[in-house]
Formats: C-alpha cells, structure tokens, sequence
C-alpha cells in the first residue's frame, strides 16, 4: 500500500467514463467493501497478503485484524524542490529532508501512525534505473537525448491506458504539470501523451549516472519502484488525492503493467476527496492555504481527527469555523459522557441492586443492535460517518436511563458501553488511553496537583480578603473566575448543577482551547450585538428626521421638489424619470411610516 492520504477536492462536470477490465485478486472475499477508483463501483477486499489514510490503516489493522504493510514513498528530487532549492540557496537534500521532518512532526501532532517503511527517491536510485531498463526491454519505453519516455502508444496496443480517468488521456495541461516545469526535449517525444521515466539533467541540477547520461528520475516512476521493491509486484491497496488520479496514477498503473507484463498492478485504488477552507479549495493563490501547526494552535489533533470522522475519506471535507464548531459540539457529547459515567462509577456502592429490569435489558440491546450497526458501517467502505452517529445515539440512550432517579444504575452495563464507545475511538486514533474515556492528559500525580494546590491557596486569600471586606459581588466574581478561567488551565473543570457542583478531569490543552472558542465565539456575538445597536441608532437618527425634509439636504443630486418634499428634478435640472420618482416615492412613503413611529414612542 503506497502513498500518503493527500486531500484534494471532487472533479467536477466529468464524463462518465468506460470502465477498464478489473481482475478480482484470488482468494475468498472478505465482508469488507471498499470504493475502488478502478471500477467506480464497491469491491468486496480480497487481500493478496496483508492503508493508508490513518484511520482506514487503524480500522484494517485494529478492527478488523488485517496484517497491513504501510509503505509511504517520498519524493526528495522533483522540479519544484530543485527549483525552490535554487532560490533559497540550499541544495535540494537539505531542502527535502527540511519539510520532511517538519512533515512527520505534523503526523506525530495529529496522532498519525508512522509508516512500517519509509522509501525516499535518492535512496532508490539504482533500483528505478534498472525498473526503466525492464520497460524498454518489454518494449514500452524508449531512450532519446539523455531522457527515457514511456511510449503510450505502444502500451496501448496490449494493455489498457487511463484507467482512471480515461477522459484526461490527451489533456495537454495535465500532461506538462505532471512532466514538470524543468522538463527539457519535449519535442524529443514519439507522441504527446508519453511521459518522462528518467530525465536529462541540465546544468546545475542534481544528476546521476545512468545507462542514458547523467540525469534523475521522473515523477511517476520512483513510486512504482519503490513501492514495489517493498510490496512486490501485486499491491492489494494504494491510496493519494483525487487530483492525482491522472496523469500521476494513472502512468503509476501503466508503467509498473508495463514493467511486469501483467494486467494489474494496483488491486484498489482509493482516493481522497478534496480538502476545503470555508467552502473554497485551499491554495496559495485564494489565501487561504492552512497549516497543521496553524491549525493545531486553535484546535486539539482529536478535535481535527474528529473533523476527518465525521466525513467520508472519499468526499469533499469542508475546513471552517462553523464545521469546527460542530466538531466541538460532538466532542463534547463524549467528554460529558464519559465524565458522567466515571461518576456514576465512582460513586455507586458496591451493594446496591444489580438484577436487571426491562429497562435495562433495553439498554443492553441497544448496545448489542450498536456493535452490529458499527460493524457494518466499517464494513461499508469505511463509513465513520455513521458510526459516530450510532456512537451518539448509543450515548443519548444512556442518558436517557441514567436521567431515572428513581433507581440505581446497573454497572456492567455502563461500563461495557463507555469501555466499548472508547474502543471504537481508540481504534480513530482520537483516544490513546486503555481506560475509560479521553484521559487527563496528566502522569505524575504529585506533579498534577502541585499547580492544583497552588491555584487553590491564592483562591483560599482572595476569598478570605473579599470575606473580611464583606464584599459579597468580590466573592461571587473570585469563584466565577476560579471556576471559568484558573482551574480549566490546570485541567479542571467545575459544572454547577442544581443541588451542587460536579468536577471532571480533561487535557488542560483541550479545556484551553474550549476556552478560546467560546470567547471567539462571544467575542463574534459581541461584535454582532454592537453592529446591530449602530443599526439601529442609525435607523433611529434617520427615523427622527420628518419626511418632508429627507430630500432636501441632498442638494448636490436634487434641484426642485414638490409640496410634500420628494424631488421633481435632478440636480441638473433634467426631470425625474418615471422608475426613479416611483423609488423616492417608496423611501417617502417608508420614512412617513417610521418617523409616525418615532413620534408615538415619544408620547409613550
């Protein structure tokens, strides 16, 4: 399985295109449907031997036990890194291996599994050379002026070409960005659909040497020999960005078909959907390019992993304040959950009546009719969506039974739905602790309370001062204050309920970060509220000047008026139109109406 998940927004207004021979993989196929790229359609998994997004690699291996081999190719020489390379005054290594490491930090951030092999092109070198020597063999690629195409035409004859988007096959403007900006000897091309395997280098590029001249890789090439030096020459799943269907996918199908002589080379293809900001496909050009680390400073990596869940992988996922916000909401279902049932736990007696009542075998169904529900979602092309709703609802349910006081909860059955609710998380990668719910966040007990204890001792002086002053609003404002703004920073947080206060532990991180939407939040509500009282002081100013005199001070468009002050003529003298004396007869009519108005609230 190669590729990291690249997100990229859903092509548009495409044809729909004839479906190439698929050759199901011998063996017996699974319960596991999977949209494949290759056939438009579900396919039922039949694994050669052993994804590639994190969370379709968890739920393979976690969930359904599958022995996934994650490889993960990364180009360290293209055209754009000798490019930028040049510019910034780096060579292209010290380049590359710059964002790379930045990129893993990213995934560490996010929660994201490290791949079981990384494959960089400089690495891998002589390997893609002998892979293009094995294709011109074959006869489907051909060496001129030092760079080696692969020849379409003549693959065309035995296999089939543009799989996955038969459409763009021809499409020039594709074809030159996948070859690069420092492609050379275009014209040097049997046809124009061919496409670089290894190319000339010019000077003061990066060069190797080979059986053609000193040059590099081409783009599409390093990922078939790569991945295939790992995984051999049959792959059950490879997975990139739904841009990169064609021409990068695409000529990655053709070549590795033309190296082996086989038929099909990829099993299934997935493919991400675009990723958006605020409904618009993120780019530099927009402004609106988004980093994880910018990202990140505003949100937790659970709330941004939660975003991904509550989305198909292989539709567009909008990034925006509102979505996040959502986000949020959902989280907090979780979190209050958990903290409830925690509770409950913590403070049932062991004595008390666990025989269970009707009431109780209805929740215990609902959490078995859950599991198969869940199971069969993730069954269906990986469909978290659904099964975070099934999650919600298992939750809502809870509550329902937890919200009868007239009778003691029975523990098991709390315990094996919030131990299973944080199972299916932990296989998200949102939960990284084996108990019961999200975790604190916090190790060393001592080390926790230190600043606890602390916060409390300064609370414990204000309150003595504000109490010796008789000062009751001090008071009320230093636990209002102590509550909302110094214990969620230590990773508290203090719900007052009717009959009392209930504390719950949380990552200070994630308490942080709610406090900083909900003051966002207030702060956009705040703004909102002042735009609507200018409004509406501007709607009264206006309201307060007689209609007859609304016209009159515009002298620089009017030049006569009528007896009730609405203008005749323009301040050229040329008479008012017919569509023009019927709008200022609107506003005339509209400002009677509102100064009337003004005039009865004076007498109230």
């Amino acid at each position: 399985m190669t590729e990291p998940a690249q997100t990229s927004p859903t092509l548009q207004g495409k044809k729909k295109k004839e479906q190439p021979e698929w050759f199901p993989p011998q063996g017996v196929p699974s319960e596991l449907m999977i949209y494949n790229s290759l056939t438009s359609s579900k396919n039922a998994f039949i694994p050669s031997s052993g994804g590639n997004f994190d969370i379709i690699r968890r739920i393979m291996k976690d969930y359904l036990g599958y022995d996934v081999q994650y490889v993960m190719n990364i180009t360290d020489i293209d055209d754009k890194i000798i490019d930028r390379a040049n510019k910034s005054g780096v060579t292209h290594t010290e380049l590359s291996r710059k964002w790379e490491a930045s990129f893993f930090e990213d995934l560490k951030a996010l929660n994201v599994l490290p791949p079981d092999a990384l494959t960089r092109v400089t690495e891998y070198v002589p390997e893609i050379i002998t892979y293009v020597q094995k294709i011109i063999s074959n006869g489907y690629a051909y060496e001129s002026n030092g760079s080696v195409y692969f020849d379409t035409e003549s693959f065309k004859k035995n296999h089939e070409y543009g799989k996955l988007e038969p459409s763009s096959v021809g499409n020039e403007k594709l074809i030159s960005e996948g070859e690069g900006a420092l492609t050379v000897g275009t014209q040097d091309k049997k046809n124009k659909s061919d496409f670089a395997l290894w190319k000339v280098s010019k000077p003061g590029e990066p060069e190797w040497s080979s059986p053609w001249g000193p040059g590099r890789p081409g783009w599409h090439i390093e990922c078939s020999a790569m991945a295939s030096d790992i995984l051999g020459p049959n792959i059950d799943i490879h997975s990139g960005g739904e841009d990169l269907k064609f021409p990068h996918h695409d000529n990655e199908i053709a070549q590795s078909e033309a190296h082996y002589g086989c038929k099909q080379w990829i099993n299934y293809f997935i493919h991400s959907g675009h990723l958006l900001i605020d409904g618009l496909k993120m780019s530099k050009s927009l402004k609106n390019f988004i980093t994880i680390q910018a990202a990140l400073e505003k949100y937790t990596a659970r709330q941004i992993r939660m975003l991904f869940l509550i989305h198909k992988y292989d539709k567009p996922m909008n990034y925006s304040q509102e979505s996040m916000t959502n986000v949020f909401e959902i989280e907090k279902i979780f979190s209050e959950f958990f903290h409830t049932v925690k509770s409950v736990l913590r403070d049932s007696p062991g004595d008390l009546p666990q025989s269970w009542n009707q009431v109780d075998k209805d929740l215990n169904a609902h959490l078995l009719a859950a599991k198969k529900n869940i199971h069969s979602y993730l069954l269906d092309n990986f469909n978290t969506v659904d099964v975070m709703h099934s999650l919600t609802d298992l939750i809502k349910k809870t509550n329902i039974y937890l919200a009868d006081k007239s009778r003691n909860p029975r523990v098991a059955i709390l315990t094996n739905i919030a131990n299973y609710i944080t199972y299916i998380l932990r296989v998200f990668g949102v939960v990284d602790t084996s108990s019961i719910g999200f975790g604190s966040g916090e190790g060393n007990v001592e080390e926790a309370l230190k600043p606890v204890l602390d916060a409390t001792i300064e609370f414990r002086n204000q309150m003595r001062t504000a109490a010796a002053a008789k000062d009751t609003s001090k008071i009320l404002q230093t636990c209002d204050s102590f509550r909302d703004e110094v214990l969620p920073l230590l990773g508290i947080k203090i719900d007052d309920k009717q009959g009392g206060s209930v504390w719950k532990f949380e990552d200070k991180e994630v308490l942080k970060k709610e406090m900083l939407l909900k003051k966002e939040i207030e702060a956009k509500k705040q703004a909102e509220k002042e735009e609507r009282a200018k409004k509406e002081a501007a709607k009264l100013e206006k309201a307060k000047i007689p209609p007859s005199d609304m016209f009159k001070a515009e002298t620089s468009k009017y030049s006569q008026f009528d007896a009730r002050g609405v203008p005749t003529h323009d301040n050229t003298g040329a008479e008012i139109t017919k569509s023009q004396k019927k709008k200022l007869d609107k506003e005339f009519d509209e400002q009677t109406k509102s100064h009337s108005k003004y005039l009865e609230s004076l007498k109230q």
